[in-house]
């Protein structure tokens, strides 16, 4: 008998009536997907519209932050997404390429389409396996909806900051911990500030003629607005604008290296490879334990399908880019597995099926300290039925996103081959975009892009979990500290 694991607290995120959508107005151009849209019976389509559109601070952020959201805007705007109906698309016999690649791995020769690196490929590429594109809907993709607080942070910062005329404020000890605020005064008199704390950073644009400055002030100052005014200048702005900041804890540092420091310190937060756990549960399985001991002599022709609709399959022997862990000198960590590098960032997939297999190990350690050390887990149910995937089985602590997969059975060129979808996650987890699931993805590349990107900001809305936000304001606390200890 198993024993339920004393740490799944997962639960469902909340599901809608599904609702099959033919036709939404565009709201730009430049961005567009091809999504299942759910909603309520009622719902109109402004709050379709709201369904699907994303926030940045909401949906794509990397680290938490306590201090309360800024009224101006940001310069990450809000990306939108035009909606067309959804036409079948073709599947290509992929299963027999990852098939073929994992009992001739040393076949080198047949597998260098599998080792191209650009996800650019995945489109109209029938030689690298993926399904040639013939839908007539739009599928381009705008990599900025992935701009996650930190890159937000750090190009807010280089645009208006660095090599421009601003002022840096450090304080080492302030009841808030240390604090780092850069603050510039444009000549046609916009503020921007951006606050650095132990709990994230703040970006901040205001317009000064909406500042309440008293009129001995406007006297002394005279052109304060202007480029070139003066630390102290900058400092009162600070206590108008950000009453949280302890200002008299602040004290102005004018090192010239440290405008560099800052950017290297905010680039070294950005998060950009990421691996996500796979488990296959054959008919009939419901436990987490049992997804760990398939080999991959029983992957089905369902799941290394999927397998190459997440990505490309791999030799881990010499590989040179992201590893997420993976021994790429002696393959003791298997084989092959699969990667893509999407939009830029660089996904690693722990496959268990393709991990070895120790058929004396009822726990399957090895694969289980892959599999239980990734903060998303995707799980492939073989059968689309009422069975479900027991998350009371899930045993590990780092685990706090469980995607389930199903595909859905019935294959005609009127419905094409299609997933669906529900996603768990643990207590303390707030919903995040750019979907609210369950819902049902057809099996192409707009499809794909929704589901990496609901993958990718599942694992950055994990961040804010007690788990890891102790931890992820501990190490930026220690960015914060070196970055002031060596430049006061």
């Amino acid at each position: 008998m198993t024993v339920a694991s004393p740490f799944s607290d997962f639960r469902y995120l909340t599901s809608n009536t599904i609702r099959p959508l033919t036709l939404l107005p565009a709201y730009s151009s430049k961005s567009a997907l091809t999504v299942c849209v759910l909603a309520n019976a009622n719902s109109s389509c402004n709050n379709i519209r709201n369904n699907i559109n994303i926030s940045n601070h909401s949906a794509v952020t990397s680290l938490p932050s306590s201090l309360p959201p800024s009224s101006a805007a940001s310069v990450c705007t809000p990306p939108t997404f035009s909606i067309s109906p959804p036409t079948p698309t073709p599947s290509v016999l992929e299963s027999n390429r990852l098939q073929s690649t994992i009992n001739n791995n040393n076949n080198n020769n047949n597998n260098n389409n599998n080792h191209n690196h650009n996800n650019n490929n995945h489109n109209n590429n029938s030689d690298n396996g993926k399904p040639s594109s013939t839908s007539s809907f739009t599928t381009s993709f705008d990599p900025s909806i992935l701009l996650q607080d930190r890159e937000c942070d750090l190009a807010f910062y280089q645009k208006f900051f660095l090599n421009q005329p601003h002022s840096n404020f450090v304080a080492a000890q302030s009841a808030q911990g240390p604090i780092v605020v850069s603050i510039a005064i444009d000549r046609k008199g916009c503020v921007r500030i951006l606050v650095r704390t132990t709990q994230g950073s703040e970006r901040i644009e205001h317009p000064s003629s909406t500042l309440s400055i008293p009129w001995h002030r406007k006297i002394l100052l005279g052109g304060f607005f202007n480029s070139g005014n003066s630390p102290s200048h900058h400092l009162w702005v600070l206590s108008q604008l950000c009453p949280e900041i302890p200002i008299e804890s602040l004290e102005p540092c004018h090192h010239r290296d440290l405008p560099r420091e800052l950017e290297r310190m905010e680039e070294r937060q950005v998060i950009r490879s990421y691996k996500f756990g796979v488990i296959m549960l054959l008919p009939g399985q419901t436990l987490e334990y049992q997804g760990l001991t398939n080999t991959k002599e029983s992957c089905t022709p369902e799941f290394l399908d999927f397998l190459n609709w997440l990505g490309e399959p791999v030799q881990l022997q010499g590989w040179k880019g992201y590893r997420a862990g993976l021994d790429v000198i002696g393959n003791t960590t298997g084989e092959t597995s699969v990667y893509t590098n999407w939009n830029g960032y660089q996904i690693m997939y722990h496959c268990a099926p393709l991990m070895p297999f120790n058929p004396k190990d009822h726990h399957q350690v090895e694969r289980r300290r892959f599999i239980g050390n990734d903060i998303v887990v995707i799980v492939f149910k073989e059968d689309d039925d009422d069975e479900q995937f027991d998350l009371s089985s899930v045993g590990s602590r780092q685990n706090h996103i469980i995607c389930i997969v199903r595909p859905i059975p019935g294959e005609t060129p009127a419905h094409p081959k299609s997933y669906r979808v529900q996603v768990a996650v643990k207590d303390g987890i707030r919903n995040f975009s750019p979907l609210h699931f369950p819902t049902i993805l057809q099996r192409d590349d707009a499809s794909r892009d929704l589901f990496l990107l609901k993958l990718i900001c599942g694992e950055r809305a994990a961040y804010r979990a007690k788990a890891f936000a102790t931890q992820l304001s501990r190490t930026r606390e220690s960015l914060l500290r070196d970055v002031i200890e060596a430049h006061q």
